[in-house]
């Protein structure tokens, strides 16, 4: 027997467009009138029933999907239309279009927030194409700023040149980070005491001959001898500072961290790294790759410069999982190139809410941890049994959702019912009633064994009756008693009306058949409603009158035609007269009756 529940879904179907509204508090999983055959279906999150009805899907966690349009910031996604924040970015529902392209919303420790992805990573989105070096623009990968990344002074944009006329070498154009190509402050460099290459690129750094060497400066042991900062150098014995420092000569050893001697700027000279990563062999800064990654900054010349220990690296997060939800809780840099622990908390009876959140409350049963429900706006155990519920989701583990109530078992047999007054949330036999759910009512109950049998006055073949044999009946169209016995037919207990236990009418028509039947003893000299003269359904057509009467002497006398005579045909009739003793009459026409 079934209990009929509330629904908490309505479905408007509006030129094949869907319209759901959910209703808060409520966890119906049917979508009410809404079938899987009209429109364009089910809507995502919902599954089509055996009954043609779409329902909400529930996996085997025991999780129930929410409603189209009802996903959290974070969780995957295929369309804007499954997020609550209508943007679905980078296969995730995000808190904004996120749409630049060193922009992402699905980063480890940022998922569902749009983040700027870390300097020198990649770019999530088109935009970031990468330029030819010599054009000083972007160089294919990130800022950490959320922009495209420039080339910066360690990219060579142009060629260097000695020019040997006046002995003097440009060094190579650097990119300046900005954007532009920009050549060494410095100006040109005195080649002294070596000349300029033949290939007129850069200075001499050995020699074979005097020749080759400038002024007074003779060769020995292939050096014309120490050469001044800003020049290319091999080692410290080059130089005339004793320095040789990222490639060239250089005024001091220069080995603080963010400090380099071949900065477009101050070729040669030991000068601050303003910005960018520490040059040549120096030690790396800490968290590349990260938010919180350092740099070389105008801060600091000694140490690489760290994001502030506000700066939020990873922002609060919240994972749906299985059966139940995690939230991890905003971190910050350390200042030292690293992100502050991940700090993970359950969120209990609840399933994540907006903003990287645990939900504090329940519109329906997607809000709630697997073996929960909504109830009320706050998520609560499942039902045990005999609960009322209107879904098997709604019901603790091994229960079943049978006839409004959490069930000890599906029950899907006839005749059994899990919400019998008194044995509520058990599978028992519905014995001698009515049980809609499982035996169609209209047509048949349950027996006293528990079984759906056909009710009295319901056509039958055989045992199969509640109560009573299967007895055989005959339509009765003339209303004369008898019926047609080639329409028998067997009905449970007493007959419908127009049915009766007698056969044999061999002419059941409506009206002048009502004559017609067997046993008739009357006499008729006109044809019944089926032809013929068979009244009283012997297979015969009886004359009532032989073929020559008799006066066999004063007191004995049998009527009879003088001929033999058809039925309803006309003949002489030598019938006897009335008087005492009976004699016989004269010949009179008359018509043959018959039965």
């Amino acid at each position: 027997m079934r209990v009929r529940m509330g629904r908490a879904a309505a479905a408007l179907i509006v030129g094949g467009a869907i319209a759901l509204a959910a209703a808060a508090g409520c966890h119906d999983l049917e979508l009410a009138q809404l079938r899987c055959s009209v429109g364009r279906g089910c809507p995502s999150g919902y599954v089509c029933g055996s009954d043609d009805f779409c329902r909400r899907q529930v996996g085997d966690n025991g999780r129930v999907a929410g409603p189209p349009g009802s996903k959290k910031q974070g969780e995957a996604c295929a369309g804007g239309d499954e997020c609550e924040t209508k943007n679905c970015v980078d296969g995730v529902c995000c808190d904004s279009a996120c749409t630049d392209a060193c922009r992402t919303c699905n980063h480890p420790d940022n998922r569902g927030a749009c983040v700027a992805i870390a300097r020198g990573e990649a770019p999530a989105h088109a935009g970031c194409d990468q330029q030819p070096a010599a054009s000083c623009g972007a160089n294919g990968l990130c800022d950490g700023m959320g922009g495209c990344q420039l080339y910066d002074d360690t990219t060579v944009c142009g060629e260097a040149s000695c020019d040997g006329a006046s002995n003097s070498f440009s060094p190579e154009a650097r990119c300046d980070g900005h954007g532009a190509c920009a050549a060494a402050a410095s100006g040109g460099i005195s080649c002294a005491p070596f000349a300029c290459k033949a290939n007129g690129k850069a200075c001499a750094d050995s020699c074979g001959a005097a020749a080759e060497c400038v002024g007074a400066n003779a060769c020995v042991n292939g050096s014309c001898g120490l050469i001044g900062n800003g020049l290319p150098c091999h080692d410290a014995g080059q130089c005339q500072s004793g320095f040789c420092v990222d490639g060239v000569c250089c005024n001091a050893p220069c080995g603080e961290q963010c400090m380099a001697c071949d900065t477009s700027a101050a070729l040669g000279t030991c000068s601050p790294v303003v910005a960018g990563n520490p040059h040549g062999a120096r030690a790396a800064c800490a968290g590349a790759g990260t938010s919180c990654a350092g740099q070389c900054t105008a801060a600091s010349a000694t140490s690489c410069t760290y994001p502030a220990a506000e700066t939020v690296c990873r922002s609060a997060s919240c994972a749906n999982g299985m059966s139940n939800a995690m939230q991890t809780a905003a971190a910050t840099c350390d200042g030292h190139g690293a992100c502050g622990a991940a700090v993970t908390t359950g969120c209990g009876v609840y399933l994540c809410g907006s903003g990287g959140l645990c939900a504090t409350s329940c519109v329906g049963d997607f809000d709630c941890a697997a073996g929960f429900v909504c109830e009320g706006g706050a998520c609560q155990a499942k039902g045990t049994t005999a609960a009322p519920c209107s879904s098997s989701g709604q019901c603790a583990a091994g229960l079943v959702c049978k006839d409004g109530v959490c069930c000890d078992g599906a029950c899907t047999d006839a005749c059994r019912s899990c919400n019998l007054p008194g044995q509520a949330g058990h599978c028992v036999v519905v014995a001698s009633a009515d049980d809609p759910d499982s035996c169609p009512a209209d047509t048949h109950t349950c027996d006293a064994g528990g079984a759906c049998k056909l009710k009295d006055g319901q056509s039958c073949g055989g045992g199969d009756c509640a109560a009573g044999a299967c007895t055989t009946f005959y339509p009765d169209a003339d209303g004369d008693t008898f019926g047609d016995a080639g329409k028998a037919k067997g009905f449970c207990g007493s007959a419908p009306a127009g049915w009766v236990p007698n056969g044999g009418d061999c002419c059941d028509t409506a009206g002048a058949g009502k004559d017609v039947h067997p046993g008739q003893a009357a006499w008729f000299t006109v044809a019944g409603p089926c032809g013929g003269f068979d009244y009283d359904c012997d297979g015969n057509a009886t004359p009532q009158y032989p073929a020559g009467g008799a006066c066999m002497d004063a007191i004995s006398c049998t009527p009879g035609f003088t001929e033999a005579i058809a039925c309803g045909a006309s003949g002489n009739l030598q019938g006897c007269d009335s008087a005492m003793p009976p004699v016989c009459a004269a010949p009179a026409p008359t018509q043959q009756p018959c039965h």
